[in-house]
């Protein structure tokens, strides 16, 4: 199909929440693309500085347009994903289908807790930064898409699962009931810039175009962070 080494989703992640897979890009596939990402975004990017969020992130109307090569990874992870999820459906809200994200622990970059507008997220890693990693609380609520919206535990109750990041590893995981954020290591362990490529997902065709990116929740129990 491509350059994605094939995977299948099995019955973990939908019991569990998450899923990980490991090598599915070569290691010199991802250094160039990591190089290509980093060039641009040092040129031109969108910098989040707020609420929690301290990123260098770029949307996909704009990635796809010089890098043609993300959309046929997107479409890759589509087409695998969709063997395990009925109806799993690519995004026609590019802005939100697909970003590339680069932080960089020099510059303070970190982000927080929260929870995604689509109902899957898979996100590919391109190059190694532990000191980085992805933490998920997954399956912390149901998903407020299919009426209100029920807390199952509270974050404190739980280590969150931490998530590596790795040349070619890829996370998929249940974004609108799963709190997930770039929480900072104590330890420092690389100084490796952290750039991956998040893809997005829905099971039905639906608008985001009155949402807030990465707003909060209006409650949570206690001792949870409302994301």
């Amino acid at each position: 199909m491509g350059a994605l080494k094939s995977f299948q989703l099995s019955e973990r992640f939908f019991d569990r929440g998450y899923e990980v897979f490991d090598d599915l890009l070569p290691a010199d596939h991802c250094a160039a693309l990591a190089r290509k990402l980093r060039a641009a975004m040092e040129q031109d990017c969108i910098t989040v500085d707020n609420d929690g969020v301290h990123i260098k992130t770029r949307n996909g109307q704009v990635l796809i347009a010089e890098l043609p090569e993300i959309e046929q990874l997107y479409r890759e992870v589509h087409a695998h994903m969709a063997v395990g999820i009925a109806n799993l459906l690519v995004l026609d809200d590019l802005p939100v289908a697909i970003s590339a994200n680069y932080l960089r622990r020099d510059q303070g970059h970190s982000f927080r807790y929260h929870f995604d507008r689509n109902e899957y997220t898979a996100v590919l890693y391109l190059t190694d930064s532990p000191d980085l990693p992805l933490c998920i609380h997954p399956k912390i609520r149901t998903d407020p898409a299919l009426g209100e919206s029920v807390w199952q535990y509270e974050k404190d109750a739980r280590v969150p699962v931490r998530v590596d990041p790795s040349p070619g590893r890829l996370v998929c995981f249940h974004a609108r009931t799963s709190l997930h954020g770039v929480i900072v290591s104590p330890e420092v362990t690389s100084t490796t810039d952290r750039i991956s490529l998040q893809f997005a997902f829905d099971t039905r065709r639906r608008s985001f175009e009155d949402q807030q990116y990465y707003g909060r929740a209006a409650t949570a129990p206690a001792g949870a962070d409302a994301p």
